[in-house]
C-alpha cells in the first residue's frame, strides 16, 4: 500500500488534510484579494462625466481671431472619471495629448493620477493643463 493513502492517528488521510489545507489558503487569498480591491473602490466618490462640445464654425473662429469659450486652460478630474469630447467641427482639434478629429468623438477614463500638460487648439495661448487627482 502507497505511504500516502495511510491512516493518520486521529483517522483521516494525509491526503485528505492536505486537500482541505489547500482549499483554506485559497479561500484565504481570495478574501484578501477581494478585500483589498473593495478598499479602493469604497469610499471613493462616484466618477464625473465631463463632456465637451466643440461646435461646427469653431477653426474658422479661432482663425479670425475670436475667442471661443469651450473648455478652461485647466481642466481638472479624479480618478475613473470620464471625458467625452464630441467635435462637431470640420477641422480635428487638440486637447492635451487627444486629438480629436473632425466629426469625431474622443471618450477616455482616468485611470492614474497625473497632470499633462500641452498644446490645445480651443486657447489663444495654445495651452491646457489637465489635471487628474488622486482622490
Amino acid at each position: 500500500m502507497d505511504a500516502s493513502w495511510e491512516q493518520t492517528s486521529g483517522g483521516r488521510s494525509d491526503r485528505s488534510s492536505l486537500t482541505v489545507l489547500v482549499l483554506f489558503v485559497i479561500a484565504a487569498a481570495a478574501m484578501v484579494i477581494s478585500s483589498v480591491a473593495l478598499s479602493r473602490v469604497v469610499g471613493q466618490p462616484e466618477p464625473e462625466q465631463h463632456v465637451i462640445t466643440i461646435p461646427a464654425g469653431t477653426a474658422i473662429r479661432l482663425s479670425s481671431g475670436h475667442d471661443v469659450d469651450i473648455i478652461p486652460a485647466d481642466l481638472n478630474f479624479r480618478l475613473r472619471d470620464q471625458l467625452v469630447v464630441i467635435n462637431e467641427d470640420s477641422t480635428a482639434h487638440q486637447i492635451g495629448p487627444f486629438v480629436i478629429p473632425a466629426g469625431e468623438r474622443l471618450d477616455t477614463r482616468f485611470a492614474e493620477a497625473a497632470t499633462l500638460e500641452g498644446f490645445c487648439s480651443l486657447h489663444s495661448s495654445g495651452r491646457v493643463t489637465i489635471n487628474v487627482s488622486g482622490t
